[in-house]
């Protein structure tokens, strides 16, 4: 699936930032979501759709790696959505 950005430049400058990796499988979500995440401003919200299980693992660490909350994560009818607040 597309990958949905709002870019000016080298950041991230409209929220929310939605990311559709549905049908993208491990290590892709986390790396679309890491090289996002580098380029996000505080006070952004990131929405990732996905529907690979080993995300519901690797999501959450990747987040704890880079010290940011966890993000609330949704089942939806295809896969999960997860949503990551950028403070």
């Amino acid at each position: 699936m597309n990958l949905v950005l709002r870019l000016m430049g080298s950041e991230m400058t409209e929220s929310p930032i939605i990311i559709d990796v549905i049908g993208d499988r491990c290590p892709i979500p986390v790396q679309k979501l890491r090289r996002i995440l580098k380029q996000c401003q505080k006070g952004s919200t990131v929405y990732v759709f996905g529907d690979d299980p080993e995300s519901l693992h690797d999501i959450p660490a990747l987040l704890v790696r880079l010290g940011i909350e966890p993000a609330i994560i949704n089942k939806e009818e295809i896969g999960w959505k997860f949503e990551i607040a950028i403070n």
